[in-house]
């Protein structure tokens, strides 16, 4: 029995394919990121709740007569998509980082020319393609806006359009390193609930503007910090090396750091 056990581990050992050594090459990852992008974009995870927010706010607001009360009203809806672009980016990324797992393809990656790296990197390059330049144009756009709007003028910089753009980096992150370690797709909106229903929105806020006196150096930190231990977690998934965990648990304690020193003095 024992010999028998050892002969059909030996086999299976000569069957497998041995998964790729090499860097994933920047060809590679840069097609996938293409088609990721385009999946992101389309899947009904980032749709829903980015029409969710614009219809919240909608009805949230109703109708104003006045010039004042519509630029006001732009704002606000404005804001509403930009909210559910937030929650769409945890959700799309967290079902495209399951994807594999989900369609019984995983196994399979092993025989491609390519490392197992290869499939997280063009996940992570369609989130910048993809969710990434649409953050910038709708900053843009909500900058713009809000503006002109008097009473949301002096809240309006550069600095809340960037924050902006890292807050969609680094939620798409999460809801990649999430999807990579937990193998269920509810791990994006426990996320969303994580961060709703506890608070921890408003402990440590992933966009402030510098009105409330929030620490600039320290919170463009913290948002850096987290794209940067969250990326290198979700690699680290693929294949667990030394020097990936030596990157993710000082990135994540830079994180923590940063989200205490960023606090205002009063708080929010």
């Amino acid at each position: 029995m024992v010999a028998s056990l050892r002969t059909a581990i030996d086999d299976a050992r000569s069957s497998a394919v041995p998964s790729s050594t090499a860097r994933p090459s920047a060809g590679v990852v840069l097609a996938l990121g293409r088609i990721e992008a385009k999946h992101l974009l389309r899947h009904p995870a980032f749709l829903l709740p980015t029409a969710f927010g614009l219809l919240l706010m909608r009805g949230a607001i109703g109708f104003g007569g006045s010039s004042s009360s519509m630029a006001l009203n732009l704002a606000w809806l404005a804001g509403g998509v930009a909210i559910g672009i937030l929650i769409g980016a945890v959700l799309t990324t967290n079902v495209a980082a399951l994807r594999p797992r989900r369609d019984h393809l995983t196994e399979l990656y092993g025989s491609l020319p390519a490392p197992a790296e290869a499939r997280t990197a063009g996940v992570m390059t369609g989130l910048v393609l993809g969710l990434g330049i649409l953050a910038v144009v709708i900053a843009g756009a909500t900058w713009l806006v809000l503006d002109r709007v008097d009473e949301l003028a002096e809240h309006v910089d550069l600095f809340l359009a960037s924050q902006y753009v890292l807050s969609v980096l680094a939620l798409g992150a999460v809801g990649v390193a999430v999807g990579r370690w937990v193998p269920s797709v509810l791990g994006g909106p426990l996320v969303v609930i994580a961060h709703v229903f506890t608070g921890l929105i408003w402990i440590v806020p992933w966009i402030a503007p510098a009105s409330t006196g929030i620490g600039v150096g320290w919170h463009f930190t913290y948002l850096l910090a987290v794209i940067a231990g969250l990326t290198t977690l979700a690699f680290a998934r693929d294949r667990r090396t030394a020097p990936r965990f030596v990157v993710v648990a000082p990135a994540l304690g830079l994180a923590v750091l940063a989200a205490v020193e960023q606090t205002p003095p009063g708080g929010y």
